[in-house]
């Protein structure tokens, strides 16, 4: 078994009154190591933990401890650490890990901490398929209590499973609060709409959620190879594709001459940047694309930036009046610029709808005043009529 740690700065949130024993719980779950789907929810929401009970060979998952009725000292200091061991289902010993970091620091009972060491492990291709047993044993310095916590975890043998068209395009929406690897693998080989327009423009959208899913899961990249010799027409392209985009064509077999052609094609197309100055609403498709497939707050906060775009609100009505000439290309291209506000506008609002957790990292944003001026006033706009819509709904 194979072990990372991933530390962060701890968050709190509010819950259960103090007085009682020490006490945690143990989170075994896909969503991300950065935590930011916990600490980048304001206080107010409700954080979602999206837990896990089966893992495929080679795939990393996270345990997560969190910690509550931890005492503290005089000025507010609290301090935990915590041992982790897993069993084989023999009950023999896989791994185990002594004073791991729970918290060291400030510290506000009775609000839950999530541990700053996040254990990131994988199963080795010698580990039999079974279920494993994961014990923590958690230690409060403070008030010197002791606390020992089990869960269990299955591994499994991959498999491909079937999706209906309408679980494949599910999956996109819930994927950032409930990932699943398997299933993106499974929903792009399945995938019935085409990857790239008539343009050979590759849909971002799409081509982008998936190729961020494939970089964080290398444990995928063998079951799509595999699927690459046996795929149709259809699914070769799709994989060139995405292997174009990650530079890892060189993985697969010797193409013959028809799929070379499509490689050398998709090899000089131009990959947009998602972080640089939003101009595009490529960019825009990109970065969603990015929240989805990882549910990470960075791509939102880059995409709240193009809200400064309302500055060029009013140009396409002055075009279609004809009080602006289209044909020169200073209008031109605020006229593009406004569409892009526009859609940014759009975007936000509709999937904000679609993503339980968009709607936290707005407030977030807003709150933490990063952006300029023009796009706060939008942004803050933007999420009252959005609360006031949530109240006028039954």
């Amino acid at each position: 078994m194979k072990f990372r740690f991933v530390h962060a700065l701890a968050l709190f949130l509010v819950i259960a009154a103090s007085g009682e024993p020490f006490d945690f719980m143990i989170a075994p779950t896909r969503q991300d190591a950065s935590l930011d789907w916990w600490y980048a929810v304001p206080e107010g929401f409700t954080p979602q933990i999206n837990l896990v009970s089966s893992v495929a060979k080679g795939e990393y998952f996270n345990i997560i401890p969190f910690f509550k009725n931890y005492g503290t000292t005089s000025n507010g200091q609290a301090h935990i650490t915590y041992d982790i061991e897993v069993l084989r289902p023999d009950g023999s010993t896989d791994e185990s890990l002594q004073r791991c970091d729970g918290h060291k620091g400030a510290a506000s009972p009775p609000n839950l901490l999530a541990a700053r060491a996040v254990v990131r492990l994988c199963f080795d291709p010698e580990d039999p398929f079974g279920e494993y047993t994961i014990n923590i044993t958690a230690y409060d310095h403070v008030s010197s209590q002791t606390n020992r916590q089990s869960v269990t975890i299955e591994q499994k043998e991959f498999e491909i499973e079937t999706l209906s068209e309408e679980e494949s395009e599910e999956l996109f929406f819930r994927y950032a609060t409930a990932p699943d690897p398997s299933l993106a693998l499974a929903a792009f080989l399945q995938t019935e709409h085409a990857f790239l327009d008539e343009d050979r423009e590759p849909l971002w959208s799409a081509i982008w959620f998936f190729k961020t899913i494939f970089e964080n899961n290398e444990f995928l990249m063998p079951h799509l190879l595999n699927a690459f010799s046996d795929g149709t027409p259809k699914q070769q392209k799709d994989i060139i594709l995405l292997l174009t985009l990650m530079n890892r064509t060189d993985e697969l077999p010797v193409l013959p001459s028809q799929l070379k052609a499509v490689e050398q094609i998709m090899k000089g197309g131009r990959t947009p940047d998602p972080y640089s100055e939003i101009t595009t609403g490529t960019q825009l498709d990109m970065l969603w694309a990015e929240y989805f497939a990882t549910g990470r707050i960075q791509p939102i906060r880059q995409l709240t930036t193009s809200l400064s775009l309302i500055k060029h609100r009013g140009t396409l009505d002055q075009i279609k009046s004809g009080d602006l000439d289209r044909e020169k290309p200073e209008v031109l291209r605020a006229g593009m610029l406004e569409a892009v506000f526009q859609s940014a506008l759009w975007s936000l609002r509709s999937n904000c709808e679609q993503s339980p957790l968009l709607f936290p990292y707005c407030v977030n944003i807003l709150d933490s005043e990063e952006l300029d001026g023009p796009a706060q006033r939008v942004l803050a706009m933007l999420l009252q009529s959005i609360t006031e819509k949530q109240k006028e709904t039954p």
